[in-house]
């Protein structure tokens, strides 16, 4: 009762806030696709996860097609601010969602609307290939498995709780950017598009990878940094993202 008040209380602040933004949503849904296509990211929805019941994975798909139909073609025009929960909203029972694989008090878990965070993942992987601004991220507090055919760096995802935590991304650009999401009988398949083709181009590498043991476990580390590329192929900037240090869930033999 006393987390469900807190939860309550977070929420209510956050709708107040908003009622006065300091920048416009994005909130437009458009039938088009805009021209350039700036990255295409590919997330497999099956993952070989010792422990957890596939049908888990199979309601993480039916919450992943419930949420794209108010986020797909959405379009961020500059100056505008995009917000997750705000176009998807509440992920209920009532409105079709059904029970998934969560994350609660550092531990899976099933729970209504579980496996959106992997849309907020594949958001947050597009977001750092753009001139977005990361005005809301939430990382991920451990690392639950093993890699199972990783394809981004470690680290490089965002969770989300609707709607205290949230994923909320500003266009400081001058191009309007858009998503373009799909679910595949196995993916999820999102893509990054914009008005025009950017002058420049964001490469994002992890640095400093370990598995580091302390006395209450393994924990995993690295360190993210983006280089930015200009049209020429030259690497005019190196910028430091964040550091992850994150405690697993697993040991030592299983990172092998």
């Amino acid at each position: 009762m006393r987390l469900r008040l807190a939860f309550g209380g977070r929420r209510l602040v956050r709708h107040l806030r908003d009622l006065l933004p300091t920048h416009p949503f994005a909130t437009w849904q458009s039938p088009e696709t805009l021209p350039a296509l700036v990255l295409e990211h590919r997330l497999p929805i099956y993952r070989d996860f010792p422990g957890v019941d596939r049908s888990l994975f199979d309601n993480k798909r039916e919450n992943l097609r419930l949420a794209l139909r108010r986020l797909d073609g959405v379009v961020i025009p500059p100056g505008s601010l995009f917000s997750l929960w705000r176009l998807v909203g509440a992920p209920t029972a009532r409105r079709g969602f059904r029970e998934g694989l969560v994350l609660q008090r550092g531990a899976p878990s099933r729970g209504i609307g579980g496996g959106l965070c992997q849309l907020a993942n594949a958001l947050f992987w597009l977001a750092l290939h753009a001139d977005f601004a990361v005005i809301e991220r939430h990382h991920h507090s451990v690392d639950l498995f093993p890699d199972d055919d990783r394809l981004v760096p470690f680290g490089t995802g965002a969770t989300i709780v609707y709607n205290f935590k949230d994923l909320r991304l500003f266009n400081r650009g001058t191009s309007s950017y858009q998503f373009r999401l799909q679910v595949t009988p196995d993916a999820l398949v999102a893509r990054l598009l914009a008005a025009a083709l950017p002058a420049h181009r964001y490469v994002v590498k992890e640095a400093d990878h370990a598995f580091v043991t302390m006395p209450d476990g393994l924990y995993r580390r690295n360190t993210i940094r983006r280089e930015q590329w200009n049209t020429a192929g030259h690497c005019v900037a190196n910028e430091f993202l964040f550091q992850n240090f994150s405690k697993c869930h697993y040991d030592r033999p299983e990172v092998q």
